[in-house]
């Protein structure tokens, strides 16, 4: 998968975890259902991500677990409208290099999970801000 496959436009939704704000959108990339997920709030980078989830999952959990986790999340506010902050239908999107991607065969419909620091310029200030949670032990740092 090039650099080049790590932006598009289309649906992207915007939801809060813990406090911070990520993005998720999905796309067939040579014959593979791609799910990006990213933080969208300034400053939290892509490894907050998988921390968050590293917390969250059981203490033994390899990152293909903890890959499905992510996935699971995402999900979760695109159908259960679960933290979701907006609900793009056509919206541009990027993915900064650098991150991590990981093969879930098929895992809610996805093939591969790329993660990195995300950008949707269509979204305010405010819908990208940190969001109140009542769990924000699961997003700080140790």
């Amino acid at each position: 998968m090039s650099e080049a496959a790590h932006k598009g436009t289309g649906r992207v939704t915007v939801f809060s975890m813990f406090g911070p704000v990520f993005g998720y959108a999905s796309r067939l990339v040579d014959d593979q259902q791609v799910a990006y997920v990213g933080p969208l709030t300034p400053g939290v980078q892509w490894s907050k991500l998988w921390r968050m989830a590293a917390r969250c999952c059981r203490e033994s959990a390899q990152d293909r677990e903890k890959a499905q986790w992510i996935i699971t999340q995402a999900t979760r506010a695109f159908i259960m409208h679960a933290d979701l902050v907006a609900k793009l239908p056509d919206a541009d999107w990027h993915v900064e290099g650098g991150g991590h991607r990981f093969d879930v065969d098929g895992w809610s419909n996805h093939d591969v999970l790329v993660t990195g620091n995300m950008a949707v310029p269509e979204l305010t200030p405010e819908q990208a801000s940190l969001k109140r949670t009542y769990y924000p032990h699961h997003s700080f740092d140790d």
